[in-house]
């Protein structure tokens, strides 16, 4: 059922005129299939019209409209500014041969400038300085930008994309930044010998309940047992509620602390990332009928979690196959479970 909260803030991005589908979804706090939900009943009440690509109000929407509050420039209130901006000239341009995104692996990165803004939250959080770093899945390269700002004792990074894991390698040799790296699936045991070695940890996990607990609970068995730390990207597009409070939950329960949540801190450039046939096969596009973004829609929170105590770690149900790992009801800009071996 729509959620009236969401109605609200379709109605108050709609008041300042037509709007595309893409344009909607971060003015609102639903997951793709809630705001679907939501147009269709604004539309069956005739509170909302569409014409082509564009939703747009039927009349005045009963309720006082400020502006738009937000600054799209200072996200999270970290700029990149001094010798940060050497640093992102440098990753700019060894980012631009970067592998392009895999639809086998549900692959998409963020921007370079977001990249390096993570980078620079975890220094000045205390986490890079001295630390070794572990981190999961990286085809957002932020193991290179931190690698750039050569002050981490050492870097590991685990990615089952050998296109990544060569590309990392040939980088961190060309620019001495320290960075190994494991060729391995998430869905296999952990690597026994890299168990308790690191102080942090980086991943952008996907958003299925079970994998993100995966993609977590790898990252913990990377951890040393106290005074560690870890980040991650969760978004509300295709998590709803119940899901953060599950995932929540689970984190709590091994002996962390949420202690940051930087919102829409992250976002994923479509021109880079070169995914357009990949719109065909996802569910809000076959749903609505739309077609392909005319704006950077997809946007992530940056979380960071750290221990309060000794890390605890429950015996953890494998998951048996990639559509486990991939798909759930809330799946709705992922690749559909037909299309996969």
């Amino acid at each position: 059922m729509a959620d009236k909260r969401i109605e609200r803030q379709v109605l108050r991005v709609l008041s300042t005129g037509p709007k595309t589908f893409w344009e909607i979804v971060n003015r609102q706090d639903g997951t793709l299939k809630e705001l679907y939900q939501t147009l269709n009943k604004l539309m069956k009440e005739n509170t909302v019209k569409r014409d082509g690509e564009f939703f747009y109000l039927n009349g005045q929407a009963a309720l006082k409209v400020f502006p738009d509050p937000r600054c799209e420039n200072c996200r999270g209130g970290i700029q990149i500014k001094g010798e940060y901006l050497k640093i992102f000239e440098t990753y700019k341009e060894i980012v631009k041969n970067r592998p392009l995104p895999s639809i086998e692996f549900d692959q998409g990165f963020i921007s370079a400038e977001d990249a390096i803004r993570r980078a620079i939250f975890m220094y000045e959080r205390g986490d890079v300085e001295g630390k070794s770093i572990f981190i999961l899945g990286d085809d957002d390269l932020v193991s290179i930008a931190i690698g750039l700002l050569g002050v981490a004792k050492k870097i590991t990074v685990l990615e089952i994309d050998k296109r990544l894991t060569d590309f990392i390698n040939d980088v961190s040799k060309k620019y001495n930044l320290n960075i190994s790296t494991i060729t391995h699936d998430v869905l296999d045991s952990f690597p026994r010998n890299e168990m308790n070695k690191y102080d942090t940890f980086l991943t952008d996990p996907v958003e299925t309940l079970h994998g993100f607990i995966l993609f977590i609970y790898r990252c913990l068995q990377a951890l040393k047992k106290k005074n560690s730390a870890g980040y991650f990207g969760l978004t509300h597009i295709e998590a709803n509620l119940e899901k953060w409070y599950r995932i929540q939950k689970f984190i709590l329960s091994t002996g962390m602390v949420i202690t940051d949540i930087l919102r829409d801190f992250s976002y994923y450039p479509e021109d880079e990332n070169q995914w357009n046939e990949n719109y065909q096969y996802y569910l809000i596009n076959k749903k609505l009928k739309i077609g392909l973004p005319n704006v950077n829609w997809f946007r992530s929170s940056f979380f960071r979690v750290e221990a309060y105590d000794k890390i605890r770690l429950r015996k953890l149900p494998r998951l048996k196959s990639a559509h486990e790992l991939y798909v759930d009801d809330e799946a709705w800009c992922t690749v559909e479970y037909e299309t996969w071996d």
